[in-house]
């Protein structure tokens, strides 16, 4: 009796999780851009999201499994972020990472989000707002190869916050440069600027910085 109570509990998890599976391929391309172009400012962040809502699925585990290779299993963020690491060992091994779903519902596709590195930062001068925006478009270029002069112009920040009062501070300067929808703001950056003054501050840390592209 105990053992079909135990084999029926254990069908039920398995039933539970929904499981998608990546190539490591495409991961480490992007990362080893960043790497290549030494842009220490930005990284790549790794997100499931739904198809059609563009919400964050939420995650059970991530494990990255290969030929001949140690099954590892992979960071999960509180933001659902996969903390996925820049190996070329898991690069040779043709290593693809197995991501379990909590609502299998979801219809999760993976979303590859250029981003700040540092999400601990409250304050930010113009030197390093154009940093920032000078080197998320270096990767950007980079990703068009011979043909980054077809490449989008970075025309600043997408910053999205908490909430919609996350902003404390902002520059006189900045100001007419920045247009905010709810907790989603846009802010344009000078990329020509060297002031270290203080430009903007938030209450809490920004969820994510990344960037900003005009549509025409």
């Amino acid at each position: 009796m105990k053992k079909l109570l135990l084999a029926a509990s254990l069908a039920t998890l398995s039933a539970n999780c929904f499981a998608i599976d990546i190539e490591y391929k495409g991961f480490y391309q992007r990362l080893d851009k960043i790497k290549e172009e030494k842009l220490e400012q930005i990284s790549m962040g790794f997100y499931l999201v739904d198809y059609q809502t563009r919400e964050r699925c939420e995650l059970n585990k991530a494990t990255m499994l290969g030929r001949d290779f140690t099954p590892t299993d992979i960071v999960i963020a509180d933001d659902w972020q996969l903390l996925v690491p820049h190996s070329e060992e898991m690069y040779d091994k043709f290593a693809f990472l197995r991501v379990e779903q909590k609502i299998e519902r979801q219809n999760c596709t993976l979303q590859m989000q250029i981003q700040a590195k540092d999400k601990t930062k409250t304050s930010y001068s113009f030197k390093e707002l154009a940093l920032l925006t000078e080197q998320m478009q270096e990767l950007v270029d980079s990703f068009g190869s011979f043909l980054w002069f077809m490449m989008p112009n970075v025309s600043g920040l997408h910053i999205t916050q908490n909430n919609a009062e996350n902003i404390s501070f902002i520059s006189d300067e900045l100001k007419q440069g920045l247009s905010c929808e709810l907790n989603k703001c846009n802010l344009r950056v000078d990329t020509e600027q060297e002031s270290n003054e203080e430009a903007i501050r938030f209450q809490q840390p920004p969820e994510v910085i990344s960037p900003w592209i005009e549509k025409d």
